[in-house]
């Protein structure tokens, strides 16, 4: 591979020019710079990327942090936010929270390192004062998915979860349903207590008592679906419709009540959470929220990528969330003459 001596020698400059045309200093003339840019050509130049950062002070690189590398949920966003930035002339680095506050730590830590430009992170455990703290203290711009933290608002792009589990909640209320299970993720994350606290004021603002035998904490994943069915069960709670804190408990459930032979939605509704893409696949397509995790990850993405140009107008950026009817959910009245005791 050439180095930058043999390229200065080769375009008949200094190694200070090739170096200014490297790091993009506009006082080098048009044709000075045209006759390196063949020189490097010519040679196969390959310039050093971490040398280049350091005297420009970019890396072209944007970081992300997730919270899992799998899944229907982070898949989506990741890929929407690494084509809006590739298209910008920039690369994506993303690493995982693991869903521990001490991997949330120390991904965004080697980000930090990696001399990122800006940062992305979909953080879960680390407290907002921890995150309002490492803003204050970062020379880098840092933009939160899937979270909103006031002090921070026009660095979030979230979704209105409250407002999400309010729609489950009420699209069952309007089928006629009153006992309505609610299964929620973690309730260590903001997003399922949003969706929880939704779930209470539809219950409320149609005059249906709040029962907290009918609520179940799980995991978001579809196993942890079906635990949480096998835990109402064992509670004999009466319901006639479940709401599901994301897609994957959703289909876990759906899946156990098949197993147990009770049909859906003749003899049990269920609601989902996400809109995965699986959701409208599925037997029977899963009534579900949308959550357009591919805008959250093209919006970090922009929003990243202005503020490394040093804009300061920038705006929150809060998404409402919609109902997506499919065939889980029908009219109580439609179905039974009686409520069913799924125990």
């Amino acid at each position: 591979m050439a180095t930058i001596r043999e390229v200065s020698k080769h375009a008949g400059v200094s190694v200070a020019t090739v170096s200014r045309v490297v790091n993009g200093n506009k006082w080098v003339s048009e044709a000075t710079r045209l006759r390196v840019l063949e020189s490097m050509e010519e040679l196969g130049y390959e310039p050093n990327s971490f040398a280049r950062s350091l005297a420009t002070n970019r890396s072209n690189t944007i970081g992300m942090v997730v919270g899992d590398l799998s899944g229907p949920f982070f898949g989506p966003m990741m890929q929407r936010a690494e084509q809006v930035i590739r298209d910008a002339g920039k690369h994506l680095i993303i690493t995982s929270g693991h869903s521990t506050l001490e991997e949330e730590r120390d991904a965004v830590q080697f980000l930090l390192k990696r001399r990122c430009d800006a940062l992305i992170l979909h953080l879960d455990l680390m407290p907002d004062e921890e995150i309002i703290e490492l803003c204050d203290k970062s020379p880098l711009p840092i933009i939160l998915v899937n979270r909103l933290i006031p002090e921070l608002a026009d660095r979030c792009v979230s979704l209105d979860n409250e407002a999400g589990g309010y729609l489950a909640t009420r699209h069952l209320l309007d089928l006629g349903h009153t006992r309505i299970a609610h299964i929620t993720g973690p309730l260590y994350k903001s997003d399922a207590r949003d969706r929880l606290a939704g779930y209470r004021r539809a219950l409320e603002t149609a005059g249906v008592p709040y029962d907290e035998s009918l609520v179940v904490e799980s995991d978001y994943l579809e196993s942890g679906g079906a635990q949480a069915l096998d835990r109402l069960k064992r509670r004999e709670a009466e319901f006639t419709a479940v709401v599901g804190g994301n897609d994957l408990m959703a289909i876990g459930v759906i899946n156990a009540l098949r197993q147990q032979g009770v049909r859906v939605p003749e003899q049990c509704s269920v609601v989902g959470y996400d809109d995965v893409v699986m959701s409208a696949y599925f037997v029977p397509a899963l009534t579900t929220v949308r959550v357009p995790v591919d805008d959250f990850g093209a919006d970090a993405a922009r929003l990243a990528l202005k503020l490394c140009e040093g804009a300061s107008d920038t705006a929150q950026l809060r998404f409402q969330p919609e109902l997506v009817e499919r065939q889980s959910t029908l009219a109580k009245g439609e179905v039974m003459a009686e409520n069913l005791s799924l125990v």
